[in-house]
C-alpha cells in the first residue's frame, strides 16, 4: 500500500483522478478507519444494553492502560486508592477531574513510558484564555474521521463521494484564485475571509459550477452566506446537505439557512482534545451521544466531563472541558442514544474586514492556535470604526519578528484597517462566565 501511495503522489493529476475515483476512501485511508466506520454501522443494531457494554468494556481499558503506562495516572490511582477494575460507571467518580492546568503542570508524565508509535501534537485555540499542547497519534486521527464521517452520512450525506465545499481552511492572498481543489477528498476550500456583497456572486457561481452536493463551513458563515443569498436572490442550484462544526449555531441562524436554503443545517461537536463527539442527524436537531468514542458525565453547572478511548499518546481521564450541555428532557431514560438539546462551546462575535464582510471568532481561533508566542489573547474591534485592539499575552519566545507576523495574519483575514497590537501582563475574565471573552464587538473602543 505504501509503495501504491508513493506512486500516485508521482504521477500525473489524470493518474490521481483515476485512483480517487475508482478506489473509495474507507478503503484508501487505511484499516483503523476502516474498521471503524464498520463498526460505528454494525453498532446502530445495537440495543442500549449491548452499546453501554461496549463503552463499559472501553473504559475499563483504557483505565488499565493509563495505570501501566501513564505515570501521571498509576501515581493518582495508588494516591486515592483506586482499583481500575471498576464494577460501575459510578466507580470513576473517584478519580479527581483533569483540568488543562493539570495537564500543563504534568505534561512529561502524561506521556505513556516504552511508546513505539509517533507523536503528533495538537493544540487547542484558547478559547477561554487557555490554550493546551496535548499529543496524538495517527490512528486517533483516523478513527476520529470515521466518526465524522459517519455524522455527515447521519443526516444523509456521503462525504468523500459526493463532492463538497469548504468554506474555511483557505486564506488566499491577493492574486490567489477564489478556491483550490482536493483531489483526493473531492472537495473545493474556499475562504471564509473574503465573502462579502461584491465577492458573493463569484462563489455562488463557483460551488453551482462544481455542481456539490455537501456545503460546509462555519455556523456563522452559512448564516452570512444565507443573508448575501438572499439580499441578492441567488440560488445554490445543487447542494442537498449542509454541514457545520467548530462553534455553536445559534437559532436564527439555523432559521435564516433554512428559510434561504431550504435546508436544515446539521452539526456535530468535538474537541481537539478528542474526549467526546456528539453529533445531530436527519431526524431532529437534538445532538446525539456516541458511547463507541468516549464516556461522557454531566456534572455540576452542566458542564462536560470526558473520558476519551482512543488517545494512547496521552489519555485524558475525566477531563473537564467547561463547556455547558444542555440535556434533553428524556436525557434521563435508557434511550440510546442519549440527546443533548444545546451545547454551549465556542462561540462570539463576528470581526467586521475592510470591505464590510463578517469573519467568525473560530477563524482567529484557529490561526492564534498555530501561534507558539503568545500564550494569551483578545481582540476587540469598534463596531464604528472597524479598528482593532488585538491584546495579547507574550512568553519567552516572543522576538522582533513576532509583532509583524501577527499583524500580516491579521490582515490577511480582515484587510487594510487600523490594527493596535497591546502587550499586557494578564486579559481581564468576563465575571459571569470566568471565561475570557476573545472576540469583542464595541461600540467604542
Amino acid at each position: 500500500m505504501a509503495s501504491i501511495k508513493n506512486f500516485i503522489k508521482k504521477t500525473p493529476t489524470i493518474i490521481q483522478k483515476m485512483y480517487y475515483q475508482v478506489v473509495p476512501f474507507e478503503y484508501r485511508y487505511g484499516k483503523k478507519y476502516y474498521d471503524m466506520l464498520k463498526l460505528i454501522n454494525d453498532s446502530k443494531k445495537w440495543s442500549y444494553d449491548q452499546a453501554k457494554n461496549f463503552q463499559f468494556n472501553k473504559l475499563k481499558e483504557i483505565l488499565k492502560y493509563c495505570n501501566n503506562n501513564i505515570p501521571y495516572y498509576n501515581k493518582l490511582f495508588k494516591n486515592n486508592g483506586f482499583d481500575i477494575n471498576i464494577k460501575s460507571f459510578e466507580d470513576i467518580k473517584n478519580i479527581p477531574f483533569l483540568t488543562k492546568k493539570d495537564i500543563k503542570e504534568n505534561f512529561e508524565k502524561l506521556k505513556p513510558v516504552n511508546f513505539n508509535s509517533k507523536f503528533y501534537d495538537m493544540h487547542t485555540s484558547g478559547t477561554t484564555g487557555e490554550r493546551l499542547h496535548i499529543l496524538g497519534t495517527d490512528d486517533l486521527f483516523k478513527i476520529e474521521a470515521a466518526f465524522i464521517t459517519n455524522a455527515y452520512n447521519d443526516h444523509g450525506a456521503q462525504l468523500y463521494k459526493d463532492h463538497s465545499i469548504w468554506i474555511r481552511r483557505y486564506s488566499p492572498k491577493e492574486g490567489d484564485p477564489i478556491a483550490f481543489d482536493d483531489i483526493e477528498l473531492n472537495r473545493s476550500y474556499m475562504s471564509a475571509f473574503h465573502l462579502n456583497n461584491e465577492t458573493v456572486h463569484d462563489y455562488i457561481k463557483y460551488i453551482n459550477e462544481k455542481k456539490s452536493k455537501i456545503l460546509v463551513s462555519y455556523p456563522s458563515t452559512i448564516y452570512y452566506l444565507s443573508c448575501l443569498c438572499e439580499k441578492f436572490n441567488l440560488k445554490l442550484k445543487h447542494i442537498k446537505f449542509i454541514h457545520g462544526a467548530s462553534e455553536v449555531c445559534l437559532s436564527h441562524w439555523s432559521e435564516k439557512i433554512k428559510n434561504v436554503f431550504g435546508i436544515d443545517i446539521k452539526m456535530h461537536y468535538g474537541q481537539v482534545e478528542k474526549i467526546s463527539f456528539f453529533h445531530q442527524d436527519s431526524e431532529n436537531d437534538l445532538y446525539k451521544e456516541n458511547l463507541l468514542y468516549s464516556y461522557n458525565e454531566i456534572v455540576e453547572n452542566d458542564i462536560l466531563v470526558g473520558t476519551g478511548f482512543y488517545n494512547t499518546a496521552m489519555p485524558l481521564i475525566r477531563y473537564k472541558t467547561n463547556d455547558i450541555l444542555i440535556k434533553n428532557e428524556k436525557y434521563t431514560l435508557n434511550c440510546f442514544p442519549k440527546t443533548i438539546k444545546r451545547i454551549d462551546g465556542r462561540d462570539g462575535d463576528m470581526l467586521i474586514t475592510e470591505k464590510d464582510s463578517y469573519v467568525p471568532a473560530v477563524n482567529f481561533y484557529s490561526f492564534m492556535s498555530k501561534i507558539k508566542y503568545v500564550d494569551f489573547f483578545q481582540i476587540t474591534q469598534s463596531k464604528k470604526t472597524k479598528a482593532v485592539k488585538f491584546y495579547i499575552v507574550p512568553n519567552n519566545q516572543f522576538n522582533s519578528n513576532s509583532e509583524k507576523e501577527l499583524l500580516t495574519e491579521m490582515q490577511n483575514r480582515l484587510g487594510n484597517i487600523q490594527i493596535e497590537i497591546i502587550k499586557t501582563n494578564s486579559i481581564e475574565r468576563e465575571k459571569k462566565s470566568q471565561k475570557i471573552k476573545i472576540i469583542k464587538l464595541c461600540d467604542e473602543h
